[in-house]
């Protein structure tokens, strides 16, 4: 498709206010695509994105306290707090006391969190590869690199 295609294709559009060929509409435009592309991936798994995202992170950073997960995940203190007392309900993952500091509390995988996330993780990475599908190498790298420039703009 040529640059100048998507400007003609309303298509992707999906609310009046969206008809503008604006970064920002496209941008919002194709995270929704791809978040609702991810939580149809997480469904038969019974899991959300939040959940699966914390899944991830603590497989990355085993022992991560609430304070990390608000944020590496974005999210206000009572959201995190009520995402892991679910998680915990599942039996995905533990709280355990911090070595220092009785009043903290370190969150760890179970042996049932970690198989979750194996389950997962293929089935994200296929969901999320679908657009770097679309694109050449070279158009990934210069999106990749405008959105980068993008992103510093509001830092």
């Amino acid at each position: 498709m040529e640059m100048g295609e998507a400007s003609k294709d309303q298509s992707i559009f999906r609310l009046p206010w969206e008809q503008e060929d604006t970064n920002s509409t496209l941008i919002k435009v194709a995270f929704i695509s791809i978040r609702r592309e991810i939580e149809a991936t997480l469904r038969p798994f019974g899991l959300t994105p939040q959940q699966s995202q914390s899944l991830h992170l603590l497989a990355l950073k085993p022992g991560a306290m609430n304070a990390d997960l608000e944020k590496l995940l974005f999210i206000d203190k009572s959201s995190v707090t009520s995402l892991i007392n679910g998680m915990v309900k599942k039996g995905w993952v533990v709280r355990r006391d911090h070595e220092q500091d009785a009043r903290m509390k370190r969150i760890y995988l179970t042996e049932q969190g970690e198989e979750m996330c194996k389950l997962f993780s293929t089935a994200i990475k296929q969901a999320k590869d679908k657009s770097n599908q679309a694109l050449t190498a070279k158009e990934s790298a210069t999106l990749q690199f405008l959105l980068k420039k993008i992103i510093k703009a509001y830092e």
